[in-house]
């Protein structure tokens, strides 16, 4: 038998020299057999972006000549990156899309799992931010689900954020928030007419959305005045709209701890109210902050501050089973198709769900995610899962412990409706928060 002398090239390519004979079998001098890269029945590819700009990838790639082109990417280091069959039929478009939201971070990782998708890291700057967000929606190849998407932006030193009502009433927003999510909410709550120069940025200090919250709830009882926190602590300084509207703040200082907390109140003489009006603040057209179980109801007739009546905890526990079954029949959260990521419309039924639980402070919930039947069990399990984790970070966004929340997903196992008609599907495809049992 002639001497075999095999070499084998990268990507599962057998290079015969010379003369190889096998048994039973004749082959030509000098051939090349190809043998195909093996099959892979959990494809998967990852690409992270390294704070030097380094782009590793790792997983699969469906042939060499896939991989020697991924090697030209600026940046890139392939050396993790196998051979392996059975890749998305979209394999190229997922990695231009996975290229694309990375090119917008200092640092990040993308990885997709079959057709689940994953992105995680931080923006290289405000503007790359709120495109790396865009790109989640415009760009995102059919047939993809994104599970997870967590992209911070860029780190702010300090992180500011201030909140100042005019003598006309308008109140302007400066400084830095998380998210836009945030900056939406938090206009809301400033009135109509609201001016933003706010910024995205990360940093922020923790519970920093329920703290401005609080914040701007004392600003309609101010004629004029300025919430801030610089970096480091919280401080409410004006001119309050009246003595009523002065107690009414200091009432709400002491006893939502604030001073303890390490905030800081500044309060100039009241403003002067003519002879035969009303001394009271007017409050503009916005839906107040969620307020603390014992917080100062609005004015009474003749101007005379109200203490709210505090519930027992049973009542308040009923209060809340109540409320939060009328809010879950809403079916109001809603997401971006396919995806894991809140609509722009979730947010004002997260603001109610938020200032259902603020009332009940002592109660836990469950957060639980359903889908449809359409698509992989297994798939729409992990959406399922990811889209309640969405939600639970929208509620701890606006203030509520994540200890009090509990993420549960059940994908398609516990419809509510015929998933063999679209109105049926609809109805299954929801977010259930509940009170937990005891």
């Amino acid at each position: 038998m002639n001497r075999r002398l095999l070499t084998w090239a990268a990507g599962g390519i057998v290079v015969a020299l010379g003369s190889i004979v096998l048994p039973g079998a004749a082959i030509a001098q000098n051939s090349v057999i190809a043998v195909p890269p093996p099959q892979i029945y959990e494809y998967w590819l990852s690409i992270s972006r390294q704070p030097g700009g380094t782009l590793v990838f790792d997983g699969y790639a469906p042939d060499e000549q896939t991989r020697q082109r991924l090697s030209q990417v600026d940046g890139a280091d392939t050396n993790w990156l196998k051979l392996g069959a059975g890749a998305p039929v979209r394999y190229d478009e997922i990695v231009a899309f996975g290229l694309n939201v990375l090119g917008r971070m200092s640092e990040g990782r993308f990885a997709v799992r079959g057709n689940i998708v994953s992105i995680s890291g931080v923006a290289a700057s405000a503007d790359a931010y709120a495109a790396a967000h865009g790109a989640l929606s415009a760009s995102l190849p059919q047939g993809l689900i994104v599970a997870m998407a967590e992209i911070k932006a860029p780190l702010a030193e300090p992180f500011a954020f201030s909140a100042k009502r005019g003598a006309a009433g308008v109140v302007t927003l400066s400084g830095f928030v998380p998210s836009p999510g945030v900056e939406t909410a938090l206009m809301a709550l400033a009135g109509n007419g609201a001016i933003s120069s706010l910024r995205y940025g990360s940093g922020e200090p923790l519970n920093f959305d329920g703290a401005a919250r609080q914040a701007l709830a004392l600003l309609p009882l101010m004629s004029e005045g300025e919430v801030r926190f610089d970096g480091r602590a919280w401080y409410i300084a004006g001119t309050p709209a009246s003595v009523e509207a002065a107690r009414s703040i200091e009432t709400q200082f002491s006893e939502r701890k604030l001073a303890e907390a390490g905030w800081g109140l500044s309060l100039a003489s009241p403003t002067p109210v003519a002879a035969g009006a009303e001394a009271q603040a007017t409050v503009p057209d916005a839906e107040p902050a969620p307020a603390a179980p014992e917080a100062i109801a609005p004015a009474a007739p003749g101007g005379a501050a109200v203490t709210a009546p505090v519930l027992s905890d049973a009542d308040q526990r009923a209060q809340c089973v109540e409320q939060l079954a009328l809010l879950s029949a809403q079916n109001g959260i809603l997401f971006r198709s396919g995806a894991a990521i809140l609509a722009a419309e979730a947010g004002a039924m997260l603001d109610q769900i938020a200032a259902t639980l603020q009332n009940c402070p002592a109660v836990m919930v469950n957060i639980e995610g359903h889908t449809d039947s359409d698509g992989d069990a297994r798939a729409n399990l992990a959406l399922s899962v990811s889209r309640a984790e969405a939600v639970s970070n929208g509620l701890m966004e606006r203030g509520i412990p994540a200890e009090r929340l509990y993420v549960l997903g059940f994908g398609e196992a516990q419809p509510i409706a015929d998933n063999a008609t679209s109105a049926g599907k609809a109805q299954n495809r929801r977010i259930v928060v509940s009170v937990r049992a005891d």
